[in-house]
């Protein structure tokens, strides 16, 4: 009787009785699903879980600096407040632009060279609103100390980056590594 057999190379043909080499539909679907299951099995073996994991934290460390900082300042009202300032990638830019500018000013009596710059910060910011644009008129002397902020903010990211991934790095557990993303919430 004609059945279903697979060549060496994978093609399904029809056949009273099989070539040599030749496997029934049920042998080559048990090889395939053992392929599967092989291939399922490193796909979540330990080193491969934590080099998915380290992945997962270098873009959460990413996310969390250019999701901004808070710092409180005075915003021209007399009365220091809590403000929300970016630091997406351009805005890391304008920082080191502007630090250059207020430092190479403030050392120049060159007119040409500003000495101070608008900046944008947001009160009552909310990741979903976005919050009240506040424009601040910033001096080396406010804008230095708002610059260490943002640099701290940074830094303090990419140590929480850097001990989670030793954290992933020490783990000796496929569930040791997945306790650590549910304690982190990734």
């Amino acid at each position: 009787m004609a059945g279903t057999y697979y060549s060496p190379s994978g093609n399904a043909e029809i056949w009273d009785t099989p070539p040599e080499g030749y496997i029934s539909e049920d042998e080559w679907n048990a090889a395939r699903a053992a392929e599967a299951e092989a291939a399922w099995a490193e796909y979540n073996a330990l080193p491969n879980v934590k080099k998915r994991t380290l992945l997962m934290i270098d873009a959460a460390t990413s996310a969390a600096i250019l999701a901004g900082f808070d710092y409180e300042t005075d915003p021209g009202t007399g009365t220091p407040e809590k403000l929300h300032f970016s630091y997406d990638s351009f805005d890391q830019q304008n920082f080191s632009d502007s630090a250059i500018a207020m430092q190479l000013g403030a050392a120049t009596a060159s007119d040409a060279i500003p000495t101070s710059t608008p900046w944008n910060a947001y009160r009552n910011y909310t990741p979903e609103t976005g919050g009240e644009l506040v424009v601040l008129q910033l001096t080396a002397a406010t804008f230095l100390p708002l610059y260490a902020a943002a640099l701290n903010h940074k830094a303090t990211k990419m140590a929480e980056g850097s001990a989670r991934k030793a954290l992933v790095e020490s783990a000796d557990s496929v569930e040791a590594v997945q306790d650590l993303l549910a304690r982190w919430e990734l």
